[in-house]
């Protein structure tokens, strides 16, 4: 049993919170006794054990589905191809699409894996600090920044800052910060940066402009492969310049755009993709009544449900196990889905289904009149 819960990880902000997120374990899935030595269990030590089920149903496993993994290729592959090539821009990736498709995870996911990867070939260089003109550099391979609103190029600069650990001196200008940022992202050895968020950035007005040339800017003067996400960047005017529709800019010209799509639903591949999916996510519960494969027969509810969207799904199903334990229901059914509430684009989508559904239906016949 567990004797300290975790409060849960926010999004990083600085190095030390992104080595927490990539070292981060979900809990450990409990093991089920059986289900009359689990109802003899003393009163506390059950529900001790549920909040375990709880926590193992609230990490909820992270599914490598087919566009996780192609994506992930294509990452890695970039990475590779900009590794020792010579001094100037490097090719960029640029992960678009709507809302609730799992962007931000799937790049989170990514440089967490890659600076794994780099920990197993090189342990001495996070386990040791190294000399760098008199300076004790910390290895950060990764860096992960999310753009917030209304930010403007001095901002995105101190939060790089802030990241790194620097400390800055009263009253630094940008071009201070920025000159200081750069030359300790070359010296810790960054090779990939996340920038979260993009589309905060409002390249319709003249700030947003700005702030978008202080990102090339920063892109263009580091040795690291620049990964960017955000919703519906081919139309925010990310890959245009200025006001000039015709013409590609930097970003267009350095960066490869790929969609980050919901699941479809219309072909054969469609309908398996998703029903493995679901399959995955059910292995993992942790549930006393619940039947194998019984999500897998409500795929399509479960698509009508969340619209194919993975995050939707996921929380749909967390929280759908979680309300398992607590009403003593011990499965997911889709009367219990029913009484589940999850964001409100979800549940318009899928009122909007119910509502077409019942139009489309034919028309019951009626009784002629005697």
């Amino acid at each position: 049993m567990s004797t300290f819960r975790h409060p849960g990880l926010a999004e990083p902000r600085t190095k030390e919170e992104w080595r927490r997120y990539r070292d981060g374990r979900p809990p450990t899935r409990p093991v089920m006794p059986s289900y009359q030595q689990y109802l003899k269990l003393p009163k506390e030590e059950r529900e001790e054990f549920n909040e375990d089920r709880d926590d193992f149903h609230s990490a909820l496993v992270l599914v490598d589905t087919a566009q996780v993994k192609r994506l992930h290729y294509l990452m890695q592959r970039r990475m590779k191809a900009n590794a020792c090539r010579a001094a100037g821009a490097r090719a960029g990736i640029v992960l678009d699409g709507p809302p609730t498709v799992g962007k931000s995870t799937l790049a989170k996911l990514f440089g967490a894996r890659h600076e794994r990867r780099l920990r197993r070939r090189y342990p001495e260089r996070f386990e040791n600090r190294y000399e760098v003109n008199g300076l004790l550099i910390d290895y950060t391979p990764v860096v992960y920044l999310s753009i917030p609103a209304r930010a403007t190029p001095k901002d995105l600069s101190v939060l790089l800052a802030d990241y790194l650990g620097m400390v800055l001196r009263r009253g630094a200008t940008q071009t201070d910060i920025t000159t200081q940022v750069l030359t300790v992202l070359a010296d810790v050895g960054t090779e990939l940066v996340i920038i979260d968020d993009v589309h905060f950035l409002d390249l319709s007005a003249k700030e947003g402009r700005v702030v978008n040339d202080h990102l090339k800017y920063i892109a263009n003067e580091t040795a690291a492969t620049f990964v960017y996400t955000g919703v519906d960047l081919k139309q925010s005017g990310l890959f245009l310049e200025g006001q000039a529709s015709s013409r590609a800019t930097q970003t267009s010209g350095r960066n490869t755009r790929h969609a980050v799509t919901k699941f479809g639903c219309t072909t054969e591949a469609d309908k398996t993709e998703w029903a493995r999916t679901v399959k995955a996510l059910e292995d993992s519960l942790v549930l006393f009544r619940h039947k194998p494969g019984q999500l897998v027969k409500l795929s399509p509810y479960l698509y009508d449900r969340t619209d194919g969207s993975i995050c939707a799904l996921t929380d749909l199903l967390r929280e759908s196990a979680i309300e398992a334990v607590m009403s003593k229901e011990e499965a997911i059914t889709r009367k219990l889905m029913d009484r589940i509430e999850i964001s409100e684009y979800a549940e318009a989508t899928y009122r909007s289904v119910l509502q077409q559904r019942r139009k489309a239906a034919p028309a019951r016949p009626t009784k002629a009149a005697s």
